[in-house]
């Protein structure tokens, strides 16, 4: 069993411990193996041979017995166990949006209900607004969570489906007569949310009918199915991949057709049909030479969604989209003196290592007890902390910043005196999401007039897959942004990219800037950027719309300059 398999194993098991009533350490104890598991980099079938595993933070004794039984016979007994002594329907109740343990006991024991449609039946007609302690509005939120857990359980978050791929693709490339497997489909153009893999598998002339049948008996395939065009496999792991089959001369267009929306695929026919160039039986080994058929440069494949970047690369204004070699700073990031797991020094030695040159420090400000905000009396200590970094590392610079709560009337938490020790501000909405689209909206727009807000974190609140974007009008937000220098995060956390790419080119458009928030808890923490770089090469920002980009002195000049305005006005 692969890691995904196994990350979910270990999810189950924690959940049908939450419904028996186990101790909350116990079953955070499997959550916690299940993360590390997930984030493990290495093989994990390898891992367990050298014992490698056994070393893995968050994998104690009892969760690495579990991981060995699953890696070797594809089954554990304390699961198989636990299910059968659990309702599935009730696993299933937990997986509703804002429905937790306590919730799913008490309606299982009012109502007797153990599945989605009764739950659902019981909201309508209300019986579930009848419990104590839950009422209309509850009933309302299920509803609205059970229609969500509906349109999306076809759906996996980015990071887990390119981990799939990176599997699949590894298996596809180990296959006789294959030789190139590329990634394509929505994976490739890097979407929040993934529903299909795909690759294109470049073969010899003449060898794609013996291929078909080896791809029918490649290990862990369970079905097999043969479409227009491609092949399509079901593995054991749950993964489903469609694989496009081409010839080493029709490569280029099969990957360009696989890769793109299917609106950026009709312009470019569109656009073949103006010119008079045939896209269909000519030779274009590679994507660039169907591009360059078309007489444009290759497009980037975040940018392929048919949302104006084919006119943009005929007008030969394509942006040159953001890199990793331009990142220069981490920001967003959570030590030990909130809910994170590093120290100041081991955050700014690792980013050191990874190449960066800097890194803003932001915990979470006081009014954020469930994150282990920083207390107010705490701040000096760790600017101390900071100081004493700074003078230890040549060539590296930690900045003191913080992760503000914008609180429900739109001021920033700990107040001016206290927020001008700070380098800089990211301000964030942590509570109150139910907020009327124009309560949420004013609240921002207050915040905004705050001189410390460097950055608007996270600006919608969303948790994909899971938790709705809260009701703002982003377009008067943004305009605000623009108007006072204020930057929006493209927050990297995989389960929030938050803002969603659609967004960001709309901040582009505004000149609003943007910084990448890697929202990180620890070292691997810093992997997020990665996805963040891919949100933002989504909305078409260059390397000097975003923040991480300047050196030190120049973020810091940038959140410097709000203040010294605001001074000078009063």
């Amino acid at each position: 069993m692969d890691k995904l398999g196994v990350r979910a194993v270990l999810e189950q098991i924690a959940s049908y411990l939450q419904l028996q009533g186990e101790n909350r350490f116990r079953v955070r104890a499997y959550r916690k193996a299940a993360r590390a598991i997930a984030n493990y980099s290495g093989n994990l079938a390898d891992a367990v041979h050298t014992g490698d595993l056994a070393t893995v933070k968050g994998v104690g004794d009892v969760t690495l017995d579990i991981v060995k039984e699953l890696v070797a016979t594809g089954r554990s007994e304390m699961f198989e166990t636990l299910r059968e002594q659990s309702s599935p329907g009730l696993v299933e109740l937990l997986r509703v949006p804002g429905l937790g343990v306590a919730k799913v006991r008490l309606i299982h024991e009012k109502l007797d209900i153990d599945s989605l449609a009764e739950l659902e039946e019981a909201a309508r007609d209300g019986r579930i607004a009848s419990l104590p302690r839950f009422g209309p509005k509850t009933a309302e939120r299920i509803l609205r969570g059970i229609a969500m857990l509906r349109r999306t359980s076809d759906l996996r978050l980015f990071h887990h489906a390119l981990e799939e791929a990176r599997i699949v693709q590894r298996a596809l490339t180990q296959l006789a007569g294959v030789e190139r497997v590329e990634l394509a489909g929505s994976v490739r153009r890097r979407r929040e949310v993934i529903r299909d893999l795909d690759f294109v598998v470049r073969h010899a002339r003449g060898a794609r009918d013996a291929l078909v049948h080896r791809l029918g008996d490649a290990p862990d395939v369970t079905e097999f199915a043969g479409k227009q065009g491609a092949v399509t496999l079901s593995f054991a792991g749950g993964s489903v991949a469609d694989v496009y089959l081409a010839e080493p001369e029709t490569f280029g267009s099969t990957w360009v057709r696989a890769t793109g929306a299917e609106a950026h695929w009709e312009q470019l026919m569109k656009l073949a049909r103006e010119r008079g160039v045939p896209l269909e039986g000519v030779a274009y080994p590679e994507e660039a030479d169907l591009y360059a058929a078309l007489g444009l440069a290759w497009i980037p494949p975040e940018m392929r969604e048919g949302t104006g970047e084919i006119a943009v690369a005929a007008a030969d204004r394509l942006p040159r989209l953001v890199e990793p070699r331009d990142m220069r700073g981490l920001l967003h990031c959570h030590t030990s003196y909130s809910d994170g797991n590093t120290t100041v020094l081991e955050w700014a030695e690792s980013c050191r290592q990874a190449g960066y040159e800097w890194i803003g420090i932001t915990d979470h400000s006081q009014s954020a007890p469930y994150a282990g905000g920083l207390a107010a009396a705490d701040v000096p200590r760790q600017h101390a902390e900071i100081d004493a970094v700074n003078r230890q590392l040549d060539g590296f610079r930690v900045l003191k910043g913080v992760e503000a709560d914008i609180l429900p009337d739109g001021s920033l938490d700990y107040g001016q005196p206290l927020l001008d020790s700070f380098d800089f501000v990211i301000a964030s909405v942590h509570s109150r999401f139910t907020m009327t689209e124009e309560e949420m909206t004013q609240r921002v727009l207050t915040a905004m007039d705050d001189p410390h807000m460097t950055i608007l974190g996270h600006p919608t609140g969303r948790l994909l897959l899971s938790r709705d974007p809260y009701a703002i009008d982003l377009e008067r937000v943004l305009a605000k942004a623009a108007a006072q220098g204020i930057a929006v995060e493209v927050n990297a956390d995989p389960h929030r990219q938050d803002l969603d790419w659609r967004w960001v080119r709309r901040a582009r458009d505004l000149g609003v800037n943007v910084s990448i928030g890697a929202d990180a808890h620890s070292v691997g923490g810093m992997a997020n950027v990665e996805i963040g770089l891919g949100i933002a090469r989504k909305g078409w920002l260059e390397a000097g719309q975003v923040l991480n980009t300047r050196d030190a002195e120049s973020f810091l000049a940038h959140a410097r300059r709000r203040r010294e305005t605001w001074a000078h006005a009063r």
